[in-house]
């Protein structure tokens, strides 16, 4: 992204400079970002989203909504612009009932600089080619009304077949993928929790996950936060439990998600407060919603910045760039294996497919203990592991390339009880090289990042991670390379004085810039103006050669 600001009113005097902004990651202009889509360039811009389903003739409480860490209300249907605070307001996504009930609305038109997204309808029959024409038709007409708002669709797990959701993508181009799949329920005749692994939802998770990562777009979920009984098909879905929560959000990012909606919020049917409707009286489930909003929203500097690493191109395409050590079942059978992935041929019953070296270069063998010991007959649950690479190489900072971060998830999880009584330790060992000693974890509950040595354990250098159930971890290998989306990307405004460029720098205070100027885009001839640690944000700084030049461009980049 560029910002050209120029010296006085009249083009024709002094120079025109140019500014690269770090609005976005490292502070590299747009141009050399063009295999990053729209829909994650504005998820980079705004952050990782963790929405709520918000209904405007429910009592609704915006100092409620937004100390639980979400991100943008996510009106059902019909908006209420009066409850999104002082204009522009708070951000705001909504659903739209028909093809004509786009934004602006009554009041929205005040608003619309914070939109975030707009859903067209709910669970469109796209297996009908009809119905799938219209789709793409109001794509195609209302794309260019709304160049910094996500456009999508949302379909139940199993209800659009491959091919014909291949086709939908391919002539609508939508902005992101979306879908929902509630797997906390209980027995429709003795009303008893039904617990164990989700496999069903993960195999619906790694569907759409392929779809979303094939064509270059960010992949949305509905996270079950509501109860109801459907007698028609005798489904019970319950409350989740603080683990299946949790698991519900990070289980999703493992999978590549980088949008997560509760249905529902404010409505009778809610998890998260009691009837009536409202958001008056919260249960205990609120605060753990906010805790999981704001590790992933921690997460989520980084995951927004990330894509899975490609798959290994076997004959019946199953997943391998994530896998899931398999837990037990309280009698002690394995867990059963996701749609999509495949036994190890050496340890079927342990692991999924996996070999050394094919995913990262270090990783030799793990282990997994229920630590806790109170839930699943003290039998160990599920692990997910998930290897992710920038979307954008130069994410990594001008000095390193192919860096790996690795995502571990607790899979463990029961319907009653806190997660921390599905506590696991989940140790993993590496053959380092010399000169690597240890890993970079984004810590979920404070957004920095924290380098930690591992002990020598058997000539491997081992990992030690105790999660609570649904719990996550992230961090790349320490090898000198700045962790993505932190610090926080810096952010550079221009203005001429006394024909000099006066550049204010926002960033994190106390992190390491490199500020850098080139005469033209693109270019690999970036001269260093500065490299400092922030002392204070913005910082201000003035470079007096460029009152010699015709043109000038800036960036800044985080450095370790």
């Amino acid at each position: 992204m560029e910002k050209k600001i120029q010296s006085g009113s009249d083009r024709k005097r002094g120079p025109v400079v140019a500014l690269a902004a770090a609005v976005l990651v490292s502070g590299y202009a747009q141009t050399g970002y063009a295999q990053i889509s729209k829909g994650n360039w504005i998820l980079i811009n705004r952050g990782l989203q963790v929405q709520a389903m918000v209904t405007k003739d429910d009592v609704f409480h915006l100092n409620t909504y937004s100390n639980a860490y979400y991100t943008s209300i996510h009106w059902l249907w019909d908006s209420n612009p009066s409850l999104m605070g002082t204009t522009p307001g708070f951000p705001w996504s909504r659903w739209v009932g028909d093809e004509t009930k786009v934004p602006p609305l009554g009041a929205e038109g005040s608003h619309l600089s914070q939109l975030v997204s707009l859903q067209l309808g709910d669970e469109w029959n796209l297996n009908d080619a009809a119905t799938r024409t219209r789709a793409v038709n109001w794509f195609n007409a209302i794309r260019s009304n709304f160049p910094n708002t996500i456009l999508y669709m949302n379909n139940y797990g199993g209800q659009v077949g491959d091919a014909q959701l291949g086709d939908f993508i391919t002539r609508a181009r939508p902005d992101m993928l979306s879908f929902d799949a509630y797997p906390w329920r209980s027995d429709y005749v003795s009303r008893n929790p039904i617990g164990g692994s989700p496999t069903s939802w993960y195999g619906d998770l790694r569907r759409y996950r392929e779809h979303a990562r094939a064509n270059n777009i960010p992949l949305a979920i509905y996270v079950q936060t509501f109860h109801a009984v459907q007698d028609y098909d005798q489904t019970v879905y319950r409350d989740p439990s603080a683990s299946e929560l949790r698991l519900n959000h990070f289980g999703a990012l493992a999978f590549n998600a980088k949008v997560l909606i509760d249905f529902t919020y404010n409505t009778g049917a809610s998890s998260l407060f009691t009837t009536p409707g409202g958001d008056s009286n919260p249960t205990a489930l609120l605060a753990e919603r906010t805790d999981a909003n704001r590790r992933a929203r921690n997460l989520g500097k980084a995951l927004v910045r990330l894509k899975p690493i490609a798959d290994i191109p076997f004959p019946d395409l199953h997943t391998t760039s994530m896998m899931f050590l398999r837990g037990k079942t309280s009698s002690g059978a394995p867990n059963p294996i996701p749609i999509g992935f495949v036994a190890d041929p050496d340890a079927p019953n342990s692991y999924t497919d996996w070999v050394a070296n094919r995913n990262d270069p270090y990783l030799r063998g793990w282990a997994v203990t229920n630590k806790a010991g109170v839930k699943n007959n003290g039998q160990p649950g599920d692990v997910i592991i998930s290897w992710f690479k920038p979307l954008d190489e130069s994410f990594d900072g001008p000095n390193y390339t192919n860096e790996i971060y690795v995502m571990v998830v607790n899979g463990l999880t029961d319907p009653a009880g806190a997660a921390a009584d599905c506590l696991q330790e989940i140790k993993l060992n590496f053959a380092f090289p010399f000169g690597i000693t240890g890993v970079d974890m984004l810590d979920p509950v404070t957004g920095q990042v924290q380098t930690q040595t591992l002990p020598v354990v058997n000539n491997r250098r081992q990992l030690a991670l105790k999660l609570n159930g649904g719990d996550a971890a992230l961090f790349k290998f320490s090898d000198g390379a700045p962790f993505v989306g932190w610090p926080v990307p810096a952010r550079l405004n221009l203005q001429m004085r006394s024909n000099s460029a006066a550049i204010s720098l926002q960033g994190a205070v106390g992190a390491r810039y490199q500020l850098e100027a080139a005469a033209s885009l693109p270019s690999t001839n970036w001269a260093m103006l500065t490299n400092l640690v922030l002392p204070s944000s913005p910082y201000m700084f003035t470079e007096t050669t460029s009152s010699n030049v015709s043109t000038r461009f800036y960036r800044v980049v985080s450095v370790p």
